[in-house]
């Protein structure tokens, strides 16, 4: 699938939903939106001044090209499936989860990939026009698609193919509510998908993770790990990453009704 739009997506490990269509239309009438694959400008994807990239920062908005993936990039995405269908969350995790105000969309990484799988949801690597963002929902058409920056596409290593299946539970969570609505409790509640799969993955692989150091390591799937498992019991961190991330953002959304974590990351920004 072809897709050339703007996807309202993020600078962490868990990625937002396409502009609702009216905006994006408005946006094409005023010429901002990404025409004919190309835009006159020095980086691929971006927009056509300063000031309207700066707009789109705030609010999350990048640009998404999907790229032709080849048989070795469809391993990869396939193991990663695979790995995350084996995924437990334990119930002490779960718990803790819970006690933090966390609603998880799913009990564990075999019910995500049976959604992915029932609701024909393709996942696939894209040039993003934010390289800080590691993957995204794109809701710009009936059938939603999950996309992997292309960046990545040339990763392979087991631990590698560990954090990619993390970012497709993330995404499995935002497309669950079948809807381009988001917000920090949203955000929140898939992020802790991520981050439970992490926990699994640590205890399954001991060590897996170790010496890990490219940005979806250190920016992603274990910066959150760590946020989330702080032993600072007003999480105050992990409040601050959120707000700087999502604090734009409403604090409820369908299916997504604001905990006390959400309210306050929201007073924060």
């Amino acid at each position: 699938m072809r897709i050339d739009g703007r996807v309202n997506s993020f600078y962490s490990l868990s990625y937002g939903k396409s502009w609702p269509k009216p905006e994006r239309e408005q946006a094409a009438k005023n010429g901002h939106a990404k025409k004919n694959g190309a835009q006159n400008s020095d980086t691929p994807n971006a927009k056509n001044s300063q000031s309207t990239n700066a707009a789109e920062t705030q609010k999350g908005g990048i640009y998404v090209t999907p790229i032709q993936t080849t048989k070795a990039q469809e391993g990869t995405i396939q193991r990663a499936m695979d790995e995350l269908s084996k995924v437990e969350f334990s119930a002490n995790d779960i718990l803790y989860m819970k006690n933090l105000g966390v609603n998880l969309p799913f009990k564990n990484g075999n019910e995500a990939v049976k959604y992915l799988n029932s609701k024909n949801i393709d996942v696939m690597y894209a040039e993003f026009s934010n390289q800080n963002v590691h993957a995204c929902l794109d809701t710009s058409e009936s059938t939603p698609a999950v996309l992997i920056n292309s960046n990545y596409k040339d990763l392979a290593s087991f631990p590698d193919i560990l954090a990619i299946s993390e970012a497709m539970l993330h995404e499995a969570g935002h497309a669950k509510d079948e809807d381009s609505d988001n917000s920090i409790q949203e955000e929140i509640d898939c992020l802790a998908l991520n981050v439970l799969a992490h926990q699994y993955y640590k205890k399954t692989y001991p060590d897996i993770f170790k010496d890990q150091n490219s940005p979806l390591f250190f920016e992603g799937v274990s910066l959150y790990d760590t946020l989330f498992f702080d032993f600072d019991p007003e999480k105050k961190a992990l409040k601050q990453r959120v707000s700087e991330k999502y604090g734009f953002l409403n604090v409820s959304s369908k299916n997504h009704i604001g905990s006390n974590l959400a309210q306050e990351i929201k007073n924060m920004s």
